[in-house]
C-alpha cells in the first residue's frame, strides 16, 4: 500500500490537469454522450486494476490520469444524466472513494453544470490518498474526508447532521453493507447513486439495485449498464435514483 501511495503522489499533477480539462470543456459537450465516452473520459484516464473486466481496446488509457474505475460508456451516459438532473445539488458525498478519481470528476462536473455546490465529503477506511489530498488543496469548494467505515457511529452521526442531498455509494459490496449505506441516506438525499449494479463480480450490489428499483417508490430510477463486446461477462454499472 505504501508503494501505491508513493506512486499516486508521483502523478498527483493529474488532478489539476483533470480539473482544467473539465473547466475548459465547452458547455454543449456536457450533453454529448459520444464525445464524453470516446474522448473526455479517455483523456481523464482509466484504472489498471482487474483488467480482465476491462475492454482490451482501451488498453492505451489504463493506468493513466485519474485512474477512473468506470466503463467510459456507462460513465458518459451517467454524466449526461447528471447534467440534466444534478443542477440543484448543494452538497455531495461519496461512500467508498478508492483513489478518488470518480469523486474528483463528479465534484468538478457538478460545478461545471452550474450546481450550487457548497461542500463535499468522502468516506473511506483508508487514509486520504494523494489524489484526494491534492484535490482538497485545489478545490474551489470545501472537501472533507472521514477515514472510517460507513458503519461507524461517527459516520452515521455526521451524515445525520450533514444531510447530503447527493450520495454515490461504492463502499462495502456485501448485501448488508450496501443496504446499510443506502439506509444511512435514503431519508434525506434527493439523488442516490449506486455502483456495481450490473456486475457478475459484485452479485450482492447487483441484487440490491434490482430490489431498489422496485422498492423505492418515492424515487425514479435509471441505470447505466452498457457493456463491451470484447469483455466476457457483465461488469460495473451505475444506478441512479432521484426523488420524485
Amino acid at each position: 500500500m505504501i508503494e501505491k501511495y508513493d506512486y499516486y503522489a508521483s502523478i498527483s499533477s493529474s488532478v489539476e490537469r483533470a480539473m482544467e480539462t473539465i473547466r475548459n470543456l465547452p458547455f454543449a459537450k456536457c450533453y454529448d454522450v459520444d464525445y464524453i465516452e470516446k474522448e473526455l473520459v479517455l483523456e481523464l484516464g482509466l484504472n489498471d486494476e482487474s483488467l480482465h473486466e476491462q475492454p482490451g481496446e482501451l488498453a492505451p488509457y489504463f493506468g493513466k490520469g485519474l485512474h477512473l474505475w468506470q466503463y467510459p460508456s456507462q460513465l458518459a451516459n451517467y454524466l449526461v444524466w447528471l447534467t440534466h438532473n444534478g443542477r440543484e445539488v448543494r452538497n455531495y458525498t461519496e461512500i467508498g472513494c478508492r483513489w478518488g478519481g470518480t469523486f474528483i470528476l463528479v465534484n468538478e462536473w457538478l460545478k461545471k453544470i452550474g450546481a450550487p455546490l457548497e461542500f463535499s465529503l468522502a468516506i473511506d477506511p483508508i487514509k486520504p490518498t494523494p489524489f484526494i489530498e491534492k484535490y482538497r488543496e485545489l478545490s474551489s469548494t470545501p472537501v472533507h474526508y472521514i477515514e472510517d467505515y460507513s458503519t461507524s457511529p461517527k459516520v452515521a452521526e455526521y451524515l445525520r447532521t450533514f444531510k447530503p442531498d447527493m450520495v454515490f455509494i461504492d463502499g462495502d459490496h456485501s448485501l448488508q453493507g450496501v443496504m446499510n449505506d443506502h439506509l444511512l441516506v435514503r431519508k434525506t438525499a434527493n439523488i442516490i447513486v449506486h455502483h456495481d449494479v450490473s456486475s457478475q463480480a459484485c452479485i450482492a450490489t447487483t441484487i440490491f439495485w434490482n430490489y431498489l428499483k422496485q422498492a423505492e417508490t418515492d424515487f425514479d430510477a435509471w441505470d447505466f449498464v452498457q457493456q463491451y463486446d470484447s469483455v466476457e461477462g457483465s461488469f460495473l454499472g451505475i444506478g441512479a435514483l432521484k426523488r420524485k
